[in-house]
């Protein structure tokens, strides 16, 4: 990290000291109207094909049962895959010089969440296939065990139109117009709830006496939150090479959803692209054929809170608001013959209550490669490789000062949110690719 922040200081000191001319890089490139060239109207559309790729472990706290060992255990519980497939729409328009307002439409083709017990649980308590050995599988602990997952394998699809993001972006330094200058860009976004909520979906009651695969396929990406996010960025053309700097932070508030305690998420981002064919007509600052590829580094830092993770549809509960509810030593088995008990609404629907996961940072690298064809149409390919650290997907939400224990001692989060006990995401690897073809005016 600290040869990363040296790196990005030096590129920012020679943007300011050398002098070149050139397009800003596609980061930090703004669409104008009104300006010396008579170019009265500037507009673009562009369609985003992208998908994403994930292998990681869902793993569990666990503390030994020695007397004389304290330490915590790491118990590798789920193998988990996701990929997950979508286009965005985006329109932008030049509205005066410098200044431009944009649209972003998301559309989730289909969101594949993916997992099954790992394979020491599969070849030691199933028998290899999920063939129940019924007294060693339920003397031993587990997430399957303890009823906190109500599958031994599942596969849950979303999608449906994602959450709309309006925007300006404003390039008050630009050096297309002054060309001892770098370009310097200027983001507000507003994302605002306009897809369909997204909800868990899987049922345990669906085969609570087996515990093999649970399937859903529901409607639903939004997120049901309003976000403001701040961005800016800066390059400047060096010949060929237009080195460029970029950071944002997302600030998101609740309105009402399921996600009562939304993260915030920061991000900063160091690149270079490499012009390989560049033609501008004489006069022009935008180039009729252009040819460059794309390299560069980012992170986002992503805050404790609330939001929709690998464990969302996996798990096997509802937090009941009907009512008070006492919660037995194992608040997941079904009585019948008492209403107050887990998994038991004679009154009505059970509500969703999501867990706290912890703070992480998502590395990734990407490599892209874009062509501009007779000034009209913009085409971009970019290929990433990336990680998220490891974290715990489920955290209490207060801890009691002189304790450190969770204040909410309900029995579901105790279940998962106590010391010796937190679900967490490992060995996270992550690829993605995304295909773009746009038209410019």
């Amino acid at each position: 990290m600290k040869h990363f922040v040296l790196l990005a200081c030096a590129i920012l000191l020679s943007v300011c000291i050398f002098p070149s001319a050139g397009q800003a890089a596609i980061l930090t490139d703004v669409l104008d109207a009104s300006d010396d060239n008579d170019d009265v109207f500037d507009f673009s559309l562009s369609v985003d094909f992208t998908q994403v790729h994930e292998q990681a472990r869902i793993s569990r706290e666990r503390n030994t049962i020695s007397s004389t060992d304290k330490r915590m255990l790491t118990q590798r519980e789920f193998e988990y895959n996701s990929i997950k497939s979508t286009i965005d729409v985006n329109m932008k328009f030049g509205i005066y010089k410098d200044l431009e307002f944009h649209i972003n439409l998301p559309i989730t083709i289909e969101d594949s969440n993916k997992g099954k017990q790992d394979a020491f649980w599969r070849n030691k308590y199933w028998a290899g296939d999920y063939v129940q050995n019924q007294l060693d599988y339920f003397e031993r602990p587990s997430l399957l065990s303890d009823k906190v997952f109500g599958f031994a394998e599942w596969e849950a699809i979303h999608k449906g139109v994602g959450d709309m993001t309006l925007g300006f972006s404003y390039s008050p330094v630009n050096q297309e117009r002054v060309k001892e200058y770098p370009t310097w860009v200027i983001t507000l976004d507003i994302q605002v709830p306009t897809g369909p909520e997204q909800k868990p979906s899987l049922n345990p009651f669906d085969n609570a006496d087996n515990r093999f695969k649970g399937v859903s396929d529901t409607v639903g990406v939004g997120k049901k939150l309003v976000a403001l996010t701040f961005k800016t960025a800066i390059s400047k053309r060096f010949g060929v090479v237009d080195p460029y700097f970029g950071m944002h932070y997302k600030l998101t508030i609740d309105t009402g959803g399921l996600i009562k305690d939304p993260r915030h998420e920061g991000n900063f981002l160091l690149g270079m692209e490499v012009v390989a064919h560049e033609s501008k007509p004489d006069g022009a600052n935008e180039p009729k054929w252009k040819v460059a590829f794309d390299f560069r580094m980012q992170a986002t830092i992503l805050g404790k809170g609330q939001d929709f993770s690998s464990i969302t549809d996996p798990l096997a509960w509802r937090k009941d608001k009907v009512g008070s509810a006492y919660w037995p030593d194992d608040p997941r088995r079904l009585d019948q013959d008492n209403p107050n008990l887990f998994y038991y609404y004679p009154n009505g629907t059970a509500e969703y209550e999501l867990p706290i996961e912890d703070r992480y940072t998502y590395i990734q690298g990407i490599v892209g490669l874009y062509a501009v064809l007779a000034h009209y149409i913009t085409l971009k390919s970019e290929f990433g490789f990336g990680h998220r650290t490891e974290h715990f997907l489920s955290l209490p939400d207060q801890v009691d000062r002189d304790t450190l224990r969770p204040l909410d001692m309900d029995g579901y989060n105790t279940q998962i949110n106590e010391v010796g006990a937190r679900i967490k995401l490992t060995d996270s690897f992550v690829f993605s690719y995304t295909f773009s073809i746009g038209f410019n005016y």
